[in-house]
């Protein structure tokens, strides 16, 4: 199965319903998290998750309630760095993220993960813009070396706690009793974490500008 926006959105609604494999998910609570408004939507979403459950990156737990599988997913991720390697050694400079994904089959976010990690090591540098987005080419390290680099450990989202939240108020909103004082409390908790983060970056950028 190709990495496609649309289902890197299905795997990370469904991996956010899930709460990292813990709870089981009925297609509905999919549909209504992915806005699936007829019945040719509903069939794309159906098609992907039974695609990922041969691949098991989900666990069918039966007819209609599926289960994210968080072994597969560490296994996944390196899959997706070996193409990104060898994409990077392979193309020529002035590549950009956009241009990495579309050669290794790997979604854009996981290209930029794993991408500004390289870069962090040493194995990737800046080589100009196209329009608005930046240009990159490898470093000599890069060139002399075969094997992929692994990252210590998973690359970290820098906003997994934003998306886990959002994900979290939506399975609230979908699954439970809106007028519970206890949920209400869980919903205002979680719009705090979202604003904390982006209120602190408007911040940060109305700073930079007065600079």
């Amino acid at each position: 199965m190709r990495n496609t926006p649309e289902a890197d959105r299905v795997r990370l609604v469904i991996q956010g319903l899930s709460v990292g494999g813990k709870q089981s998910v009925p297609y509905p609570l999919i549909y209504e998290a992915l806005a699936c408004a007829d019945e040719p939507a509903k069939a794309r979403v159906r098609r992907l998750i039974n695609e990922m459950v041969k691949r098991r990156e989900l666990i069918r737990v039966e007819e209609g309630v599926i289960r994210f599988n968080p072994d597969t997913d560490e296994k996944r991720q390196g899959e997706f760095y070996h193409r990104i390697w060898r994409a990077i050694r392979s193309a020529k400079p002035g590549f950009s993220y956009h241009d990495l994904a579309s050669v290794a089959c790997v979604s854009y976010d996981h290209v930029r993960k794993y991408s500004q990690w390289l870069a962090d090591v040493g194995y990737l540098e800046r080589h100009g813009m196209r329009s608005q987005a930046y240009l990159f080419r490898a470093t000599e390290a890069a060139k002399n070396r075969v094997d992929t680099p692994w990252p210590p450990r998973k690359i970290r989202d820098p906003f997994e706690a934003e998306k886990r939240s959002s994900l979290e108020i939506v399975r609230l909103f979908l699954t439970h009793d809106l007028y519970q004082p206890a949920i209400k409390k869980k919903i205002v908790a979680n719009c705090r974490v979202i604003l904390a983060r982006f209120e602190k970056e408007d911040d940060a950028d109305e700073s930079e500008a007065v600079d």
